[in-house]
């Protein structure tokens, strides 16, 4: 057998660029959460919507046969991802701190359980809205045909997916993992970081 067309090295180099790409957006993602949330336990559940939803939309694909390439996994915007878990937790926080402040003490589970499902719901209607946007920005592309439709579809598939998982687990794992992980006293204060910008 004799080779004619080796394309082992550009898929090689495919497959780092890939990784290389989701590994440092994730990470200025995640690193940016810790800096402006002000609450390392918020920002870690936050942040776990990252790998949460990747699992979710890698098996989706799997599933559904969606290639994954440079296309398709490239365009996963991690910022959109949190997003809907973000303006959870930032509500959540707001109303146990709220909540803590007019009790005059630290909240028990049940009461934690309480506050953060009552923040949930207000947040889930703008937060579907939200997502509901993004969704329409991509559907279009799915009436591509020929060359086109076979380059966009799996991106266009994959960034959905993505986001219909992060849009189930901020609905869902982020709350409960809200209410479960962030005891204590909590403040609703904003961080050096927002108070320089705001300056600035």
């Amino acid at each position: 057998m004799k080779v004619v067309l080796d394309r082992s090295r550009h898929v090689d180099a495919t497959i780092r660029t890939v990784q290389r790409n989701l590994v440092e957006g994730a990470a200025l993602v995640i690193a940016v959460l810790f800096l402006v949330l002000g609450n390392a336990r918020a920002a870690l559940i936050t942040a776990l919507a990252i790998p949460l939803s990747m699992l979710f939309a890698g098996a989706g694909m799997v599933r559904t046969g969606v290639s994954g390439n440079l296309m398709s996994l490239g365009a996963i915007d991690f910022g959109l991802i949190v997003d809907g878990a973000v303006i959870l937790v930032e509500n959540s926080l707001r109303r146990l701190a709220e909540r803590q402040r007019a009790l005059g003490r630290v909240l028990d589970l049940p009461e934690r359980l309480a506050v953060v499902a009552a923040a949930s719901k207000e947040m889930a209607r703008p937060s579907a809205f939200g997502q509901a946007i993004i969704v329409t920005v991509y559907v279009p592309i799915f009436a591509l045909t020929g060359v086109e439709g076979r380059m966009f579809h799996p991106m266009a598939a994959t960034v959905l997916l993505a986001l219909g998982a992060a849009f189930a687990l901020s609905l869902t794992f982020v709350p409960a993992m809200v209410a479960l992980c962030v005891t204590g006293r909590v403040r609703e204060e904003e961080n050096a970081l927002v108070r320089l910008a705001k300056r600035v």
